[in-house]
């Protein structure tokens, strides 16, 4: 995907909801976590982890299916300009809905469900992302909602529809986690073994810490 140009992230506006976002203060947080932004999106190509075969630019099987998810541009990589192989490749997430989202930009989900996804894409600070990625120095790390972190979710098989979330873009809170013991609880979330099979994961990069700067 972001080989050849522009992520283009999904957004679909509840007419006439009362929303709040539940996450407060600079940068937001939600019960003494921070908190992000997402946004769902639908692609066929391997991003820029490196997650298909090395031949072509179609995606892994898993990288289609599974709980996986493109992260801004600070998240991805230290280096504000790295589109490939950042240091976040093959990092799990847990994300879990706080009940709020942004006004205008979706509709709200129940608070505490809870997904773990693994990053191998890249939200890059470029148009159309300019809303959601864009966490740079020049805005104190966040975007124009206030968040430090943004991730825009694969659907490419129906798995964030099939979750409720598809359209309704919540507000999240976030943590690292073990990839594999969260695989082993729900095998939509990829292992580190199926990241191993990415070209990212072949080169043994150096994954990040999740300071986002």
């Amino acid at each position: 995907m972001i080989l050849t140009g522009f992520l283009s992230i999904c957004i679909f506006t509840f007419a006439g909801c009362k929303a709040e976002q539940k996450c407060t203060g600079n940068p937001r947080m939600y019960n003494g976590k921070m908190c992000a932004s997402t946004t769902w999106y639908i692609d066929g190509r391997k991003g820029a982890c490196g997650c298909g075969p090395a031949n072509g630019d179609s995606q892994f099987e898993w990288n289609h299916s599974g709980f996986v998810a493109a992260a801004s541009q600070n998240m991805f990589d230290y280096n504000p300009s790295k589109s490939w192989c950042g240091q976040m490749c093959g990092k799990c997430i847990k994300i879990t809905s706080t009940g709020g989202f942004v006004p205008g930009q979706g509709g709200s989900v129940a608070a505490g469900q809870s997904h773990v996804f693994m990053v191998t894409n890249l939200c890059p600070n470029e148009y159309p992302n300019l809303s959601w990625c864009s966490q740079d120095r020049s805005n104190g790390y966040l975007n124009k909602y206030g968040y430090h972190a943004h991730f825009d979710l694969e659907d490419g098989a129906g798995q964030i529809r099939s979750i409720g979330w598809q359209h309704r873009n919540p507000e999240v809170t976030y943590e690292e986690v073990n990839c594999d013991q969260a695989h082993h609880q729900n095998s939509r979330t990829p292992s580190n073994g199926m990241y191993r099979q990415c070209q990212c994961g072949q080169r043994g990069n150096c994954k990040k810490k999740l300071t986002g700067k």
